[in-house]
């Protein structure tokens, strides 16, 4: 039995019988071909709702040139995933899609709150880094990792009030960096493994050229770990040379949440329900909240961990204190 993002999956190749202790069950099959998608684009990537037997169901569609390689169908309610994958498909591919893409569509459909963040954990109690794509949140999280962090999940969160606390779950914990950012943390890019054993085409390398590190400090926590301080990454600014944080509000802390929320992956911009509002709001009540924006210069990434690990480490911590010039 697997647990990700606070969840026991039962993994089965459609043979077994249902575990009833598991929260969702996980069927692969194997097979020859699939439908193919004509309308897809390449490399395909679609996310779109099937009217089934049991009711309305998301599927998770992915290959490239012209051809399906994998799909994921999800149940209305999140309690079954199941998967139909050509022989060529790694399992450690069809896991990588599974525990991020495919888990984000289970969380919504189970009405579970998740964000689009890294989790790290350090003496009991844990930090979300939430930002844009591209802003170097995996490379911030790992410089973190350098300090004694934990990576509890590096690009999906699931958070969710446990003993009256806001707490984040263990996710998915790979490390994705890009080439530039693994050189400049002192990795050899040939030393480390891409993030898909199938690297794709040349002309889609953009999406496919991550590089995995894995995680530090051994297996992560099995329960959830309080919240401390939530962090928002703006792009990198030039005329820093050392990390600078601002205080947020409720009102803008919780503006910011919304936007790193996970979406429905069938209609992204609808806007979050009235339980998922209300959350949101209890989070930006509970949590501190900044907007942390780092110097634009990789070179200057582990002097910037160090001082956020210190200040983070204060108490009382008045995170506003920590500004550049």
């Amino acid at each position: 039995m697997l647990t990700l993002h606070g969840l026991r999956i039962a993994i089965s190749d459609g043979n077994e019988p249902r575990q009833p202790q598991a929260d969702i069950v996980w069927q692969t099959h194997r097979v020859a071909s699939l439908p193919a998608e004509p309308e897809a684009g390449d490399p395909i990537a679609i996310v779109r709702n099937e009217r089934t037997a049991s009711g309305v169901a998301t599927d998770h569609i992915f290959g490239y040139n012209d051809r399906v390689r994998c799909r994921f169908r999800v149940d209305a309610d999140g309690s079954a995933v199941t998967t139909w994958a050509l022989p060529e498909v790694s399992d450690r591919d069809l896991f990588s899609l599974f525990a991020e893409p495919v888990m984000r569509t289970v969380l919504v459909n189970r009405q579970l709150l998740s964000f689009h963040a890294a989790a790290l954990a350090k003496d009991g109690r844990a930090i979300l880094i939430m930002a844009a794509k591209g802003a170097g949140k995996s490379t911030l999280s790992w410089a973190l990792q350098r300090q004694g962090w934990q990576l509890l999940a590096d690009d999906l969160v699931h958070t969710q009030v446990l003993d009256g606390q806001w707490s984040a779950h263990a996710g998915h914990r790979d490390t994705k960096l890009t080439p530039g950012a693994a050189r400049a943390l002192g990795y050899g890019t040939k030393t480390l493994r891409p993030r898909f054993d199938d690297v794709g085409p040349a002309s889609s390398a953009f999406l496919f050229d991550k590089l995995v590190i894995d995680p530090t400090g051994g297996a992560p926590p099995t329960a959830a770990v309080p919240l401390s301080d939530i962090l928002f990454l703006s792009h990198r600014d030039t005329t820093l040379d050392a990390p600078s944080i601002q205080r947020l509000g409720p009102v803008a802390g919780t503006r910011c949440l919304v936007e790193h929320a996970t979406p429905d992956s069938v209609a992204p911009n609808a806007p979050p329900g009235v339980k998922f509002r209300r959350d949101l709001g209890s989070i930006a009540a509970a949590i501190p909240l900044a907007m942390l924006t780092l110097p634009d210069r990789l070179d200057l990434l582990a002097a910037s961990a160090a001082m956020l690990d210190a200040t983070l480490d204060d108490a009382p911590r008045p995170l506003a204190t920590l500004t550049g010039p």
